[in-house]
């Protein structure tokens, strides 16, 4: 099995689902979160006020009729005491998604549909971006892994993240949420921070510092990930030693990194303080973390959004892909140990620990590169001559299941037959194989009227 048919074959599937879908007709892209990341560039580019992106959310109003407080709620608006608003949502996303915006907006504009930032074209363009962002991220992981891995193995490992774990959800249905461009910055990082370890070169620290500080600004709790960069390599008491040595010989590339995360990430602050005349803004006002309390059991066991539950995958990485980790990358190994638990705490330290409606743990998305490692180790192990080849078929047949069950619960997830959210054992055991439906390709939809005036 070749590495490369496998990626295409990923993409293929992710294409099959987004336009059977067709979320963008529906207007549904943009009525929560998506919306929220919009909100800087349609506040910005189109009605010329950073600090008014509740016009995005009169239009979606329009389209939901919900209340006005409701609209600003779904895109986690706030009014601010001087009259402006301010999305709870940071910035990254809205970054990442400009020049799909870009586009969306020029093709509206020729074609006559509403260029508001709203109508189907800039939804289109949203997942159309999303997408292209997690087949990116795919390229990535597969360039890291054949630095380590045979490409058989690499082939496995690809179709384990891409096609097992609920990165495929969110890289075609929910593909305008945040997480498929954090797997492609996370790959990235990743990658960068092995290539500089292997050759120190300033084009490797700069990239660590840029995908990094362009993975805080999609997501805060993304900064628990510089933990990648500060023990990649650490698998001996003489590579502890020395690395005070390396990061002095090379002080000038770590300053560089430095620099670009920082700057990168401070384009929030400035943000903040263009809109509130403050540095620093509680975006978050009605939703925290209790650190004295994380739900990690609950979220990783639970029936209603553990992560081994819906996404078994991991619990088969985590229990047997550590000990070959130690032969086949052992560079990973320190990194993995200190960033799996970091990330677990944070994650299920946030108050509402299922984050809302979605397909298994969401925010684990991010961790899947590092995973991948230890899958291919586990992949290697069982192979013709390693060490555990005896147990090849069962390896196989494990994660073949694994990706079964994930194709299956995720096409449930996206037909609205596997619920996203307070999913009971009774439920979960009544609608199992349940088959939900093929919905057949929707109509192109009619040209809408002018929207109302924004305000």
């Amino acid at each position: 099995m070749k590495s490369r048919a496998v990626f295409w074959l990923v993409v293929g599937l992710l294409l099959a689902v987004m336009y059977q879908r067709k979320r963008w007709y529906s207007g549904e892209v943009f009525t929560w979160d998506g919306g929220g990341y919009l909100s800087y560039l349609s506040a910005t580019l189109l009605y010329h006020d950073p600090g008014r992106p509740d016009s995005l959310a009169t239009i979606v109003r329009q389209h939901t009729n919900d209340s006005r407080e409701h609209s600003l709620s779904r895109l986690g608006l706030q009014a601010l005491p001087n009259g402006n608003y301010a999305t709870k949502y940071p910035l990254g996303m809205a970054l990442s998604q400009l020049p799909w915006f870009g586009g969306a907006h020029a093709y509206a504009r020729r074609t006559g549909w509403p260029a508001n930032g709203f109508s189907w074209p800039y939804q289109e363009a949203a997942m159309l971006g999303g997408l292209a962002y997690a087949c990116l991220g795919l390229w990535v992981l597969r360039r890291l892994l054949r630095r380590y891995y045979p490409d058989a193995t690499v082939a496995w490992a690809l179709a384990g993240i891409g096609l097992g774990t609920n990165f495929f959800v969110y890289a075609s249905h929910d593909a305008a949420m945040s997480h498929s461009v954090l797997f492609l910055w996370q790959a990235s990082l990743l990658y960068c921070t092995a290539r500089w370890y292997e050759t120190p070169r300033r084009r490797w620290a700069a990239g660590i510092g840029l995908f990094l500080g362009l993975a805080v600004l999609t997501r805060f709790s993304e900064a628990v990930y510089v933990l990648v960069p500060l023990a990649w390599g650490l698998s001996s008491a003489a590579a502890w030693r020395q690395r005070p040595a390396l990061w002095a010989r090379h002080a000038g590339q770590l300053a560089l990194a430095l620099a670009l995360g920082a700057g990168v990430v401070s384009l929030q602050f400035w943000f903040w303080h263009y809109v509130s005349g403050h540095w620093l803004l509680n975006a978050y006002q009605n939703e925290h973390f209790d650190f004295k309390h994380p739900q990690i059991l609950a979220g990783l066991f639970s029936i209603r959004k553990g992560w081994f539950v819906y996404t078994p995958l991991a619990a088969l990485v985590l229990t047997a892909g550590l000990p070959p980790l130690r032969r086949a990358v052992p560079a990973a190994l320190t990194a993995l140990l200190l960033l799996l638990p970091a990330v677990l705490y944070l994650t299920f330290s946030w108050e509402q620990w299922w984050y809302g409606w979605g397909f298994s743990t969401r925010p684990l998305v991010s961790i899947y590169p590092l995973l991948a490692l230890p899958l291919g180790a586990v992949v290697a192990a069982t192979s013709p001559g390693g060490p555990a080849a005896r147990w090849r078929g069962p390896a196989r047949a494990v994660l073949l299941a694994c990706i079964c069950l994930n194709l299956w619960q995720g096409w449930q997830y996206v037909n609205s037959v596997l619920p996203g959210d307070e999913v009971t054992a009774a439920l979960y055991r009544e609608r199992f194989f349940r088959l939900p439906p093929w919905l057949p390709p929707l109509s192109k939809p009619p040209l809408p009227p002018p929207p109302l005036p924004v305000w």
